[in-house]
């Protein structure tokens, strides 16, 4: 564990949340996915806990992403 936490500067637990997430904000952004049809798939247990990690990491929520990107296709 020690090793893994020198090479990846995090947890197993934390680096595997970061994973997830970092596949959600590519499911919304790119893939046009709704959050409340991946984040099961992701391993989060509920919208809200997910809504809430997705936001620490990312510093918005997935809705703001999404409406990010309506607006700029305005």
């Amino acid at each position: 564990m020690a090793d893994f936490e020198k090479i990846f500067h995090a947890t197993p637990s934390h680096w595997l949340v970061q994973k997830r997430l970092e596949e959600a904000h590519y499911l919304i952004s790119k893939q046009n996915k709704k959050p409340s049809d991946i984040y099961l798939d992701l391993g989060f247990e509920d919208l809200s806990h997910f809504s809430f990690a997705f936001k620490k990491l990312f510093g918005h929520t997935p809705t703001q992403l999404i409406k990010g990107k309506q607006d700029e296709g305005l």
